[in-house]
């Protein structure tokens, strides 16, 4: 599954090795400085919130202002889904006397399993970077907002967007679950929340990287591949009488939060609903018995039928059906 939010602001770096003197974290930074951040972030803040671009680009580098016409888009396409009191800030760092024209890095630790590195393109001599979200929806909306200091005034030098939460859950947190649900043999519940954990690897664009990326990403190629060794796809549902094709299954998103869905072909008319609901009933009594664990594991999966496999933009009219389980959370 792919979850799209594709607003972050991308600015191309060249990385080279560099040094700190000084690396400073959330309450170790001077307070002062601190309160000079706050009041830009709060400037950022408005403007997102209320589709104000005119007041992000009042705290823009010039370098920043040459991407106008993104951060315009930007707060439009955020328009009327935020609200400023839900955000809060993850981390924060202070970084002195970084150099200009090299990556500065960050870390948040290095011990945790939720730990993770920032690296940015350090244009100052002074750096400040935060981290911080909007916890007040399934889909935890991050940024990280990167100044540098020009003489005595700190400036916004490049703002990232992604999404660092599903349901509260961030890719580690899928990644366990995964885990679990693989050693007990769930390969399609394991492969559809690997799925969400690799796309929440990124929540701040290139920039952010996972202590845990790698052991990450070689566990999805193991689910994967192990995935599709033990089902073949398409995969025809014989138990049912007008044998549907089951072609793909991944994680959907609806607001109760993120169930597999079963995608399907099917002879039935879809004019005849009858029709459609009786079959799409009997794949549901016999899906657990087709993917292990699919319908223990979950308490709803989503259905749709289609005239035949997608293999570019499909114009059909789609239908889609929401069964229960017997599973309660």
């Amino acid at each position: 599954m792919k979850i799209h939010f594709l607003y972050g602001l991308l600015l191309a770096i060249v990385l080279t090795a560099c040094t700190f003197s000084e690396t400073k974290k959330d309450n170790q930074i001077d307070p002062l400085i601190k309160r000079q951040i706050d009041i830009l972030n709060n400037k950022i803040l408005d403007g997102l919130v209320e589709n104000k671009p005119e007041k992000v680009l009042a705290v823009c580098s010039v370098r920043l202002l040459e991407k106008k016409g993104e951060i315009n888009f930007l707060t439009q396409a955020l328009k009327g889904t935020l609200k400023k009191e839900h955000f809060t800030i993850l981390n924060e760092f202070y970084q002195k006397n970084a150099g200009k024209k090299h990556v500065g890095i960050v870390h948040s630790g290095n011990n945790g399993d939720h730990d993770y590195q920032i690296r940015y393109e350090s244009l100052n001599a002074e750096m400040y970077v935060v981290v911080g979200y909007f916890k007040d929806s399934l889909d935890r909306k991050c940024f990280s907002f990167i100044y540098g200091k020009n003489g005595n005034e700190w400036k916004l030098n490049s703002m990232q967007s992604g999404i660092l939460k599903i349901m509260n859950k961030d890719a580690i947190d899928w990644y366990r679950i995964a885990k679990s649900e693989y050693e007990k043999g769930y390969f399609i519940d394991a492969l559809c929340h690997m799925g969400i954990s690799s796309q929440l690897l990124k929540p701040a664009s290139h920039q952010w990287q996972y202590q845990k990326e790698k052991e990450i990403e070689s566990f999805n190629q193991k689910v994967t591949k192990q995935t599709y060794t033990k089902y073949t796809f398409p995969m025809r549902v014989d138990s049912v009488e007008t044998k549907p094709v089951i072609f793909r299954v991944y994680s959907q998103v609806i607001p109760q939060g993120y169930f597999p869905l079963i995608l399907y072909t099917t002879s039935v008319d879809f004019k005849d609903i009858p029709r459609l609901s009786k079959e799409c009933k009997e794949i549901h009594e016999n899906i657990g018995k087709l993917f292990k664990g699919i319908d223990t594991n979950n308490r709803i999966i989503l259905y749709r039928p289609m005239k035949s496999i997608p293999t570019g933009i499909d114009t059909t009219r789609q239908y889609g059906f929401l069964m229960k389980t017997k599973k309660t959370d």
